[in-house]
């Protein structure tokens, strides 16, 4: 690593250690939670019960803006007044696609929606989105193309120079065709092989997502870029705090990253290695309790598996194999995915 990069990993960690947030922390345990939850609420919904849906969805710790934003449709059905939660949605940088659906919450509220997009977008950044947005475009054609190692590179820096003056990129800001991981898909094309390349920028995604500035799924989401490229190594260890993996476990991100790349990549099997037995299997027990939801339709799933092609696939302690190694630290785990 260059004397630059190492500056500049340094400044990241800077960053982390002087953000603070004047509520609880959002841990990582609270959003495997709430992504449970909108399961429910999902469900309810499409049954026709929206008060049970309101009444699930009001129980989520969740800042993300679509989160406010879909709350407010859901008062607005139930005949209360949606507009504290549309005007944080709004302020938390939620861009607004209108829906030409009749009789939609959209069009009801086109007049309301139009006022507090135009409020919350004079206090946008709007440079800076632009930027972050123009990173993105730039690292997607490089992404089309062969391996261009420099052009990377230049992206990362550019990457830095956002964090360095305001901070990490939160993907909230950025309208919903950047939506996903944001700008941490700039990390994933660096085809970084040292976990310890990842970490600064990862501490500084976990800061804010806890902080209730970012999404922990792109937490997850670079999290898995790690697992791509690191995974094969048998180098990558994973200290945490105690085989219960609570929510604030250290842990925790990549045992949810771990279960989200096992889920939708059905044919993929993992080793985890621990001191002992015991610690192994509490941390493969939690892989599995922590699996998302399978949202593909049936018909897609059906027909990758009669090509022959990979697909998402529910997740069982058949597909983790323990394995002691008493030279591990008793407070780590090392994972291997093939």
């Amino acid at each position: 690593m260059t004397l630059r990069r190492l500056l500049s990993s340094f400044c990241l960690i800077l960053c982390v250690a002087s953000t603070c947030s004047a509520q609880p922390a959002y841990t990582v345990g609270q959003y495997l939670r709430d992504r449970a939850v909108l399961d429910r609420v999902d469900s309810a919904y499409k049954t026709g019960d929206v008060d049970l849906a309101l009444e699930l969805h009001r129980t989520l710790g969740s800042n993300h803006p679509v989160d406010h934003f879909w709350r407010a449709q859901l008062i607005w059905r139930t005949g209360g007044a949606p507009t504290d939660e549309l005007k944080k949605a709004f302020d938390l940088g939620y861009r607004h696609i209108p829906s030409a659906t009749p009789d939609s919450f959209e069009v009801a509220m086109m007049e309301e929606l139009r006022l507090l997009e135009e409020q919350a977008a004079v206090k946008r950044d709007v440079h800076r989105i632009q930027r972050c947005e123009e990173l993105i475009d730039r690292d997607q054609v490089l992404a089309r193309g062969e391996h261009d190692e420099a052009g990377n590179r230049t992206n990362l820096d550019t990457l830095d120079a956002l964090i360095r003056e305001a901070g990490w990129p939160s993907s909230f800001s950025l309208t919903n065709e950047y939506g996903g991981s944001g700008v941490a898909i700039v990390l994933a094309h660096q085809k970084w092989d040292k976990a310890h390349l990842f970490g600064p920028y990862q501490a500084l995604i976990e800061q804010e997502c806890m902080a209730r500035r970012e999404t922990w799924q792109v937490a997850i989401l670079t999290l898995q870029q790690r697992i791509r490229y690191t995974a094969r190594n048998k180098t990558d260890t994973i200290a945490f705090s105690s085989g219960a993996l609570t929510d604030d476990d250290p842990a925790l991100p990549m045992v949810a990253a771990i279960s989200d790349r096992l889920t939708s990549n059905g044919h993929r099997h993992v080793w985890i290695h621990a001191t002992d037995s015991t610690a192994a299997r509490a941390i493969a027990q939690r892989i599995v309790q922590v699996q998302p939801r399978i949202t593909i339709p049936q018909e897609v799933l059906e027909m990758l598996i009669e090509r022959g092609m990979d697909h998402p696939a529910p997740l069982s302690m058949e597909r983790i194999t323990l394995v002691v190694d008493p030279t591990l630290p008793t407070d780590q785990f090392l994972y291997r995915m093939n």
